[in-house]
């Protein structure tokens, strides 16, 4: 009989793929859109969404096996609450894009996994495949909903009075950025990253009617610089696609960017520190991000020396309630 105080290999390297892949496959064919609509049986769903009548069948089988299907009557399934509420894209909960499109170029990537850990060469999205627009689109959309419920939250968190100013790093989507709005009425914000993630969170924040608040720089921060008299920098997702002596250098540039009593925000997953509890999407992400971008998460620990070498005072760390594998790491400049 297996210990199940030990990791199930097969468990982990059989059923659990192949559910990865069930589920982001179902979300990415309209699936779970179909059900939103009414009841099908195997076949109807595979006459309506023009799918192999044996494929559709085996999918739903196997949705229903992992309760994210529910009988129907009448040989018919629909959807279960977890899939209406999570997977129907017009839920305002929904993170369809992230379990379907962006969960497909997480697939992609971890194919080069083996081959990343033998030679050190990452997918290198950022830097290489720059016009593939369709992935783009997911990796950014997949963020906003994947992070939506933690801005409003992170931004209580930052204790500045009244800024006017804001330059969000990579912040893509604007989400951040956009709360920062919400909360403060004075404030003006500008989101400064690569063209393809700037075309796609101009997109979003224009969805959300901050369009007259929140403005875009295309471009890499290293190379455009961030301004000078602001009020907050703020930098979320991306120090783990960053080698450290690059995060070092984006604190020391915050810090000369910043107003004296400005404050500078990182946020990012964590690796967990030696002797806390172990985080397994900590861990198990940043294997992710080095298949991604030949780096990792870093500790918490790690991200406030950066902080304070930079010259950053009362530095203090927020974990995220909702994902205690997310931290945010707050500084002031004196």
């Amino acid at each position: 009989m297996l210990d199940r105080s030990e990791p199930d290999p097969f468990l982990d390297s059989f059923t659990g793929l192949v559910a990865a892949r069930a589920l982001s496959t179902a979300v990415m064919l309209g699936v779970f859109e179909a059900l939103h609509e009414r009841p099908y049986t195997a076949s109807e769903l595979a006459e309506r969404l023009g799918l192999d009548p044996l494929g559709a069948e085996t999918l739903v089988t196997a949705l229903t096996t992992l309760r994210y299907l529910d009988e129907a009557g009448d040989g018919r399934v629909r959807n279960a609450p977890v899939s209406e509420r999570l997977l129907v894209r017009s839920s305002p909960e929904s993170i369809a894009t992230f379990v379907g499109e962006q969960g497909d170029l997480h697939w992609q990537v971890l194919d080069l996994l083996p081959d990343a850990v033998r030679s050190g060469r990452p997918y290198a999205m950022h830097e290489e495949r720059r016009g593939e627009a369709e992935r783009w689109e997911a990796y950014i959309r997949g963020l906003f909903e994947i992070s939506r419920p933690e801005h409003e939250a992170n931004a209580e968190l930052v204790p500045v009075d009244d800024p006017s100013r804001l330059v969000d790093v990579a912040g893509g989507h604007g989400a951040f950025a956009m709360a920062m709005c919400r909360r403060h009425p004075g404030l003006e914000a500008t989101v400064i990253d690569l063209p393809p993630s700037a075309a796609v969170g101009r997109r979003i924040v224009a969805e959300e009617g901050c369009a007259d608040r929140v403005s875009f720089r295309d471009g890499d921060v290293f190379e455009l610089g961030l301004g000078d008299g602001l009020d907050v920098v703020s930098v979320f997702n991306l120090v783990h696609h960053l080698p450290e002596e690059r995060d070092r250098e984006l604190c020391r540039m915050a810090r000369e960017a910043l107003r004296p009593g400005g404050y500078l925000v990182i946020g990012d997953s964590a690796r967990p520190e030696p002797g806390e509890p172990v985080s397994e999407h900590g861990a198990i992400s940043s294997l992710l991000f080095y298949a991604w971008s030949h780096s990792r998460n870093f500790k918490p620990s790690e991200i406030r020396a950066w902080m304070e070498e930079a010259g950053f005072a009362d530095v203090s760390l927020h974990r995220n309630e909702r994902s205690p594998w997310r931290v945010m790491v707050v500084g002031r400049r004196p």
